[in-house]
């Protein structure tokens, strides 16, 4: 939503309007943490390989996931960063199965070493590894592309041939999100997987800064 209150395009896509915030519930119990898979391109950048990483309970699961991804992996002889660490997530949100990622400019900085396919690939493979997620679209600065280098963006789904068997297995690691308890992620009211209120973004996808490029 706008500050004035007026609708846009993502709040239009996922049907929210008004003070109505639905979002997809945790996939944790309480105590429990939670382990994510994230992929990261191997040295030859050709190939992916999945990281295990604990995320503690009661955080923005989905959301939290692609920052820990942003970050890159935590042991870096076997793997590297897709993207540039500088790339942030501006918004994320969830509808029939879909999710849309909105990213900075910084996204489309990717590795030189990796192939833009693996690069892409890492992010759509962490994200549809939740049961609530089929798909990926995705926006830069709120706008979507069809293209990342080459590589068509308009259908995005899991890819295992990309995928590499070895796993490395990453400690609990500290929340850099509050306490909510829920996905991080709007939905519609109708969604079958359940409701729990107050855990979309924060933040105003359609009001940034003016850019310096």
């Amino acid at each position: 939503m706008k500050k004035d209150g007026t609708s846009t395009p993502l709040a239009d896509w996922i049907g929210v309007s008004g003070d109505k915030e639905i979002a997809l519930p945790a996939s944790t119990t309480a105590g429990e943490g939670k382990v994510i898979d994230l992929y990261f391109p191997d040295i030859s950048g050709k190939y992916l390989l999945k990281e295990e990483r604990m995320l503690p309970k009661t955080l923005s699961m989905a959301r939290e996931t692609v920052n820990q991804w942003l970050k890159g992996p935590v042991v870096t002889g076997t793997m590297q960063s897709s993207v540039s660490t500088a790339t942030m997530l501006l918004d994320i949100a969830i509808k029939d199965n879909i999710v849309i990622v909105d990213l900075s400019k910084e996204f489309l900085l990717s590795n030189s070493k990796v192939s833009p396919e693996v690069a892409l690939y890492g992010l759509v493979n962490t994200l549809t590894q939740f049961s609530t997620i089929n798909q990926v679209q995705i926006r830069v600065e709120g706008k979507p592309i069809t293209k990342y280098g080459t590589i068509d963006t308009t259908h995005l789904v899991y890819k295992a041939s990309l995928v590499k068997g070895s796993i490395t297995e990453i400690p609990v690691l500290p929340s850099t999100e509050p306490e909510n308890g829920g996905l991080g992620v709007a939905a519609p009211a109708n969604i079958s997987n359940g409701e729990l209120p107050n855990s979309p973004s924060s933040i105003n996808l359609f009001n940034y800064p003016p850019s310096s490029t």
